[in-house]
């Protein structure tokens, strides 16, 4: 049995202590809970019943009070890293709520901290990894199903946030306390679905802007990818559109794959490459014959997912799995994020990741 303690008690931590108190995660009980704020950690306590549970206004003291193994870090976004690194080096086992942080630098500590703890299990809750749908795609894409990838679009538009969302906490909405806006927050997890299952591009051009919301920081944005061996990919985004879409395309040299709203998965695969194809026809208006199938896949609703990631940071502390979403990959997903930013900042293509002290520079004038 785990015993986890969790750090920084607002509404994602609610809801993940609600899901582990729900028995919706198993092998681990809750055994501290670390707060600044002692009026939420008393209310967290209350609201799911958890008598016998240690409550610290200290986060140093919860991860030297020896009543934990791992813990849980859902504090705002630039003290991900050093929280995390603290923890280490108290030999407890890490999930990072996503993203893994915002400055580069310190990030990359982080990493290079995590390298010194090989026993120790490290990941972000990246949830979305977890829908079986995505997994599907995964192995489809590992087994070449479709072949070398071609084009990959992706049209999320269905992240509706309102006025109200963004005075829920003082930091939201601000580059201080978020370090971005909707790549940074909503679509990240998108983006890192995209990283997962096409790799990480070379380049990217973005356009981000903020439209009809009193924030600082964009909602909604496109980005032009750029892969390895002339494949390109386009992500557009937007929190202010309802209703919206949410429909991923996968274009290989082999066929193609489809996905909407998380659930119904369409594959179609080619008789021949596509290239070949186009070297032997000699009809000019002819395409090559293809099989299609589809599936359905029920898992869409995100406590599901976010259950199924918790569990599986469980699972690999018990030597059961492997994680999901490790350190590294959590920080390639950063990467494409701020390289869109540095792009949409400056105008230009940026390379991904993209230069560190120039992107730190930049952030700091929007700070």
């Amino acid at each position: 049995m785990i015993r986890l303690g969790i750090a920084g008690i607002g509404t994602i931590a609610n809801d993940y202590i609600g899901l582990i108190q729900d028995g919706r995660v198993t092998d681990v009980r809750i055994a501290a809970l670390s707060s600044r704020n002692s009026f939420n950690l008393n209310q967290a306590m209350a609201r799911h019943g958890l008598s016998g549970v240690q409550g610290f206004t200290d986060y140093a003291a919860m991860l030297a009070s020896g009543l934990i193994d791992a813990v849980l870090i859902c504090t705002p976004h630039q003290e991900h890293p050093g929280m995390a690194r603290l923890a280490l080096d108290h030999g407890l086992h890490i999930l990072v709520e996503k993203p893994i942080g915002v400055d580069p630098a310190d990030v990359r500590h982080l990493l290079e901290h995590m390298a010194k703890h090989p026993y120790l299990t490290g990941g972000v809750l990246y949830n979305r990894r977890q829908a079986s749908a995505y997994q599907r795609i995964k192995q489809l894409m590992l087994a070449g199903a479709i072949g070398n990838l071609v084009r990959v679009t992706w049209l999320i538009t269905n992240l509706y946030r309102t006025h109200a969302y963004y005075r829920t906490s003082p930091w939201r909405g601000t580059w201080a306390g978020e370090g971005g806006g909707l790549l940074m927050t909503q679509a990240s997890h998108q983006l890192d679905l995209l990283l997962w299952l096409c790799g990480l591009p070379q380049s990217v051009q973005a356009f981000c802007r903020t439209v009809d919301r009193e924030i600082d920081v964009e909602n909604e944005a496109a980005l032009f990818l750029q892969y390895p061996g002339n494949a390109w990919g386009q992500f557009i985004a937007s929190a202010r559109e309802t209703p919206g879409t949410n429909r991923l395309e996968i274009c290989g040299t082999k066929g193609q794959i489809v996905i909407e709203n998380d659930s119904l998965v369409r594959v179609c695969t080619l008789a021949e490459d596509e290239r070949e194809f186009a070297r032997s026809a000699t009809g000019s208006f002819v395409q090559p014959s293809l099989y299609c199938k589809e599936f359905i896949h029920h898992d869409q609703d995100n406590r599901v997912q976010q259950a199924a990631a918790i569990q599986n940071f469980i699972d690999t502390i018990a030597g059961k799995a492997r994680i999901a979403c490790s350190l590294a990959d959590a920080s390639d997903s950063l990467a494409i994020i701020q390289a869109a930013y540095l792009s949409s900042w400056t105008g230009q293509q940026v390379p991904v990741p993209p230069p560190g002290l120039q992107f730190q520079a930049e952030l700091t004038k929007h700070i």
